[in-house]
């Protein structure tokens, strides 16, 4: 029987590339407002390095195409991961099975997110996430090494909510991390596939996917049960 349903958050809970933009106005009014080049300009070029480049060059590329000094990219990066998140909100079925599962009080519910801490607690604090969910795990206050699919989180959780394995279900949405660490400790695991996201497109093999697959989460109610009867994934 399912006592406890536990989390990711980035592409699960809400769209992550709404937060990245966020990021990126924050990091455009700091560099406007230091070299007077315009927000908008600065703005429009990193989300246009990112979908050629990738996260890794955008504040490099950026710098250099307005012959910016490359000394910045520390600052912007601290301008980045502290700015308080603008414009990002809870799917709509998130934010659904979320109040359902706190009204009804059926289930211990939990957050399992990896990254840098300071930037996860900011989204979880603006995405109202401490007083929906019983308890969350940022992975990197304990260390990175503790990132999943490591087993120090599923871990930390069960011992938190006094269960087995067995009686918990991890939803995630990237089978890179998401659920071979879960599966192989006995949790039930569940990936969301929205229609967009950074991970939508990875199949892996079985033993990187998860045990139930849906679309949104307004079915976790019908896939709960399926486990509890003891059904397999279709």
């Amino acid at each position: 029987m399912i006592k406890a349903i536990i989390f990711d958050l980035d592409d699960t809970l809400y769209y992550e590339q709404d937060y990245v933009k966020s990021g990126f106005r924050a990091v455009s009014r700091y560099i406007g407002s230091k070299y007077g080049v315009s927000e908008k300009e600065f703005y429009k070029l990193q989300l246009d390095i990112l979908e050629k480049e990738g996260r890794g060059k955008v504040f490099d590329l950026a710098l250099e195409n307005f012959s910016l000094p490359q000394d910045e990219v520390e600052k912007m990066l601290a301008v980045y991961r502290s700015h308080n998140p603008e414009g990002i909100r809870l799917y709509e079925d998130a934010e659904y099975i979320l109040r359902k599962l706190k009204r009804e009080g059926k289930y211990k519910t939990g957050i399992i997110t990896d990254g840098n801490s300071q930037v996860q607690w900011n989204k979880i604090k603006a995405l109202g996430l401490i007083d929906l969910v019983d308890e969350i795990i940022v992975t990197d206050d304990f260390g990175v090494d503790k990132r999943k699919p490591a087993p120090f989180a599923y871990l930390r959780l069960l011992e938190s909510f006094k269960i087995k394995a067995g009686e918990a279900v991890y939803i995630g949405d990237n089978p890179l991390k998401d659920f071979i660490g879960a599966r192989g400790l006995g949790l039930k695991t569940i990936r969301i596939v929205r229609e967009k996201g950074m991970h939508i497109e990875k199949r892996m093999e079985v033993s990187y996917e998860a045990d139930f697959e849906v679309n949104t989460l307004r079915n976790l109610e019908d896939i709960l049960n399926r486990i509890d009867r003891g059904d397999s994934c279709d």
